[in-house]
């Protein structure tokens, strides 16, 4: 029986009138045979066409994927970036602030006391001049502690003392500046040009010295006038 298709080995074995009829291949020696249908490889062409298309899908959908998911993690970043930035707002808002509350309870602070040494000043004198140099030297030995007026001693440090007992102790230490005490010395009008040693000055000359010349003043005895 004479095969369609031979390989080299069992074309070898075929005498020469039989190797006549065949032509040799890429597989072996193919029997010249004309009329012979040739293979349907429409369906295989078919096949592969679909796998191709599908292998083309599949590349598509991956890269859209990666796409997204890209995307996605740039998305977060900036959401992450946004997030930073509103939170380090927040805070330096939060920090302004904090300290704007703080130098507001300062101040609220100061003139708790400043108003308390103002009103411990009146009580000794009713010159204005007096007061104002009083109120500087008690406002010294203030301060405010939860929200309390406390007496302090000259070195800044707490006492246990009594606002009653620190007004003694300036009527005691500041005897010239009290109203009725007779440590002011004598009341002779005119004077030298010095500060210390004028005995009547106006008002806006004696608002114009330093503490230490109106103190200078006051306790020679001086009059505003």
């Amino acid at each position: 029986m004479i095969k369609y298709n031979v390989s080299e080995q069992e074309f070898s074995t075929l005498d020469e009138s039989q190797q006549g009829l065949y032509s040799q291949g890429d597989d072996g020696f193919t029997l010249n045979v004309e009329g012979v249908p040739k293979e349907d490889v429409s369906g295989l062409k078919k096949k592969i066409d679909e796998l191709l298309t599908e292998k083309k899908t599949a590349q598509q959908k991956a890269i859209e994927a990666e796409e997204l998911a890209k995307a996605e993690s740039a998305e977060k970043l900036r959401k992450a970036n946004d997030y930073e930035q509103l939170y380090n707002s927040s805070e330096s808002e939060r920090e302004k602030a904090s300290k704007e509350l703080a130098e507001l309870k300062a101040t609220i602070d100061r003139q708790k006391v400043s108003n308390e040494a103002t009103d411990v000043a009146f009580q000794l004198t009713k010159d204005p001049a007096r007061a104002k140099l009083l109120t500087e030297q008690i406002s010294t030995r203030l301060a405010l502690v939860d929200g309390e007026v406390r007496v302090l001693d000259g070195s800044g440090n707490l006492t246990v003392s009594t606002i009653n007992e620190l007004t003694s102790s300036i009527k005691a230490e500041y005897p010239f500046l009290i109203d009725g005490s007779q440590a002011a010395g004598g009341g002779a009008t005119g004077g030298s040009s010095g500060a210390g040693d004028t005995k009547q000055v106006s008002r806006q000359d004696f608002e114009s010295m330093d503490a230490s010349k109106r103190m200078k003043f006051v306790k020679s005895g001086g009059k505003i006038i």
